[in-house]
């Protein structure tokens, strides 16, 4: 599956590299749909990774906030770096930016929480 992900990426590459001379917008184009078509192509390991980290949620200890926090900011990264190479493909540099930004505050957001019980956690113990 990874093959046929590099096939596609590598021949979309050149395809796009002889395109941009003369028709940029439609190098820009087929770099965006190889980058979907790359993405569809990893779907079915997505899910095989989704059934894996659902079942050792099933094993984490507590309550599985801490687990939950792990594979949402997992989910965050991710989409955010494809979200912000889609745009860079686009050459739209300033909102894959913005998107990488957003991503990293969701993330803090996200850790807030547990920020919060650790820094409870050394002051109980400092005292």
């Amino acid at each position: 599956m990874i093959v046929r992900v590099i096939a596609l990426c590598v021949a979309a590459s050149m395809i796009c590299s002889a395109l941009r001379v003369q028709r940029p917008e439609i190098a820009t184009a087929v770099s965006l749909a190889s980058g979907l078509a790359a993405l569809a192509l990893v779907f079915s390991e997505w899910d095989r990774a989704g059934d894996w980290l659902s079942a050792l949620r099933e094993f984490a200890p507590g309550d599985g906030d801490i687990t939950s926090a792990v594979l949402k900011g997992a989910g965050i990264a991710i989409l955010s770096r494809f979200g912000a190479q889609l745009c860079e493909d686009a050459g739209e540099r300033a909102l894959a930016g913005r998107i990488s930004l957003s991503a990293r505050i969701a993330m803090l957001g996200l850790c807030a929480p547990m920020l919060s019980e650790i820094a409870k956690l050394v002051r109980e113990s400092l005292q």
